[in-house]
């Protein structure tokens, strides 16, 4: 009587182990099987009201992505542009610099167009504009506003995996 006592005993304990097991495993295991996203994706942000910095600092994608980037302007008179390099703060010094001597008439955005993955043209106060394109090798790129004085303090980093 007593072995069979000690055998239901085992046996009710080994049976609730597993059962636990399972629904606790099948949990996790879902979440560490789950694909991303790698379809279509639309990214919206904007400017933070009239200071000169974006809402979003950090956004992120996967590399072959079809991106689509929805900018609002959302100050009440500065002009705004949303400009991705194929780089780091480096190369967006240089296309800035670059974009200012272009001027408004070219959208703050130098002549030759090789540094640059993606841009918006020039909003206005209020205005939404957009630009799509397809996410880049993985990697970290600087993403930043060329109207003259708006960078390095209206920056932020697109991180793609």
């Amino acid at each position: 009587m007593n072995i069979q006592l000690r055998t239901l005993m085992i046996s009710t304990v080994l049976g609730l182990s597993l059962l636990l097991t399972a629904c606790g495993g099948s949990t996790s295991s879902s979440a560490a099987t789950a694909i991303p996203s790698t379809g279509p994706v639309t990214l919206e942000l904007g400017s933070a009201g009239d200071n000169l910095a974006f809402n979003k600092t950090a956004l992120t994608v996967f590399s072959g992505q079809q991106v689509t980037i929805k900018f609002t302007d959302n100050s009440t008179a500065l002009q705004h542009n949303w400009v991705l390099v194929k780089g780091g703060d480096d190369l967006a010094q240089q296309v800035a610099t670059e974009g200012l001597v272009a001027g408004a008439d070219k959208n703050y955005l130098p002549t030759d167009p090789a540094n640059i993955i993606a841009n918006t043209p020039l909003s206005n106060a209020g205005q939404t504009v957009e630009t799509s394109f397809t996410a880049p090798a993985p990697g970290t790129y600087t993403y930043f506003c060329t109207v003259p004085g708006h960078y390095p303090l209206m920056k932020g980093t697109l991180t793609v995996n």
